[in-house]
């Protein structure tokens, strides 16, 4: 059981996001958790809570503040595929999920390695030199949507996940070549 952080985002592994905590149940779980120990985050909007998670773990304390208010960064280690939603975990204010972590090693096609170097080429972007390129990697420097992220994390093997991010890709590259075809046409007017 993990105690869990409903959210409006998607964490995915190897991302770090900034988060402000202020609601009691989230001080709370910081006070627990600021060793390290792993929490889940999982997507919630007005359709509800998705049944795909993450595992992440404060990775900095950024401000701690006179009222217990904190500002962290967490950075996601594990997807986890959520069995249940638990409203309080065991003596405390924050919910848990039952849940079980999602093997995701996914290692990257010839393919998607081709594209996404071409892709940050075609942006002027490079791959930072100490950076271990994963799959996780690529999703994270695409700067996808939380919709996007989230469906991401639901995919079922390797060779979907990697055709989930080559489609990204490709949709990213038509949308840049239809940017600057506007822009060639506003410079023409």
């Amino acid at each position: 059981m993990y105690a869990v952080f409903p959210l409006g985002i998607v964490v995915l592994p190897g991302e770090s996001v900034a988060l402000h905590l202020f609601e009691p149940r989230y001080k709370q779980l910081f006070k627990d958790f600021k060793d390290g120990s792993e929490f889940a985050i999982v997507h919630k909007d007005r359709r509800g809570r998705s049944n795909f998670g993450t595992l992440v773990y404060i990775d900095k304390v950024i401000n701690e503040y006179p009222d217990e208010t904190v500002d962290v960064i967490v950075k996601g280690s594990s997807i986890i595929r959520v069995n249940e939603f638990i409203e309080r975990f065991p003596k405390k204010l924050y919910s848990a999920v039952k849940a079980d972590v999602v093997d995701a090693k996914w290692k990257i096609s010839d393919n998607l390695h081709s594209k996404f170097c071409h892709y940050l080429n075609k942006i002027d972007k490079q791959i930072a030199r100490s950076a271990t390129i994963d799959l996780f990697y690529i999703a994270n420097r695409l700067e996808l949507d939380v919709e996007s992220k989230n469906l991401l994390i639901q995919q079922k093997s390797e060779a979907d996940a990697n055709c989930f991010l080559i489609n990204q890709i490709n949709l990213m590259d038509r949308l840049k070549e239809q940017e600057e075809l506007l822009q060639q046409k506003f410079h023409l007017n």
